[in-house]
């Protein structure tokens, strides 16, 4: 992963530009900070004054950033634009990481976007080996991201206590086992993580008890089998396919600001300890 190296500098595409001693200086940065644009569903009333409101969600992000560029140890300063221009082309798909460090007070970030524009005046001060540029992003999520991932897992181990020399062939109690783990989102906005279900698990159940929301399938998982949910992007992959029909009810959910607790539970007796289990992966958010 491309590292950001001084504040005030930005990474895309391998390329770091910004930054004390850069040949690539920032002069400006729009749309980063605040708030992207709203896509409302307001209607009107008819034949009456004003609206009725309607629910609002968040647009994509646009990111402009003037640069300036001058020439270095390693080139003029037509040779470190061209440097530049080969790593902001625009992309057919997808996205790209942009990362990002405003200041020592805070992380290393990133948001993920694709090049939509770049254009370089041609003045004077081009000619004396200071070019000015400005370069456009879209950013189809608009939240940025701490770019560090972090991980929990849900594995069940049994409860301590006093063992004995004895095997039972009784089983105490029929319900299901809980399995559950702290997500913590230290971010002001929800995130959406990655959860990588492992079998063998009969019909599981995967949910945030902080949002009272979880997600009912219907399956029985072997040891080899992966359950893969994306909940930013609601894609359900089984062993890398598509298994959006294992999804039979529930409600999808996210990882609130702060402390969130993920569960996981499946039908009694199908799990196996210290092999059922799943993997939750996920970034801290802001907007």
């Amino acid at each position: 992963m491309p590292q950001v190296i001084a504040n005030y500098s930005f990474s895309f595409n391998s390329q770091v530009f910004g930054g004390e001693g850069s040949p690539y200086q920032i002069l400006a940065v729009d749309g980063l900070e605040g708030l992207p644009g709203i896509r409302n569903q307001d209607d009107n009333r008819g034949y009456a004054d004003g609206m009725f409101t309607g629910r609002d969600f968040l647009a994509g992000r646009n990111i402009s950033i003037t640069f300036q560029v001058t020439g270095s140890a390693n080139g003029s300063a037509q040779a470190n634009l061209n440097t530049l221009q080969r790593a902001l082309l625009p992309q057919t798909s997808g996205t790209t990481p942009l990362y990002f460090l405003l200041s020592n007070a805070e992380s290393e970030q990133v948001i993920n976007a694709r090049v939509r524009g770049m254009q370089v005046t041609l003045d004077p001060n081009y000619t004396y080996g200071y070019i000015l540029g400005q370069v456009s992003f879209f950013c189809p999520d608009p939240r940025y991201y701490d770019s560090n991932i972090q991980t929990a897992t849900l594995a069940y181990t049994p409860p301590g206590g006093r063992t004995y020399d004895r095997v039972y062939n009784l089983v105490y109690g029929g319900g299901s086992v809980e399995i559950v783990t702290t997500i913590t989102n230290n971010g002001w906005t929800d995130t959406y993580p990655t959860i990588t279900l492992n079998g063998p698990i009969d019909n599981p159940v995967l949910g945030n008890e902080t949002e009272n929301a979880e997600l009912n399938f219907t399956c029985s998982l072997s040891d080899t089998d992966d359950l893969v949910i994306d909940l930013y992007n609601k894609l359900i992959t089984l062993n890398g396919n598509p298994a959006r029909n294992l999804l039979t009810s529930g409600e999808w959910f996210s990882a609130q600001p702060g402390n969130n607790l993920f569960y996981l539970t499946g039908d009694a007796g199908s799990t196996v300890v210290g092999v059922t289990g799943a993997t939750v992966t996920w970034q801290s958010a802001y907007i």
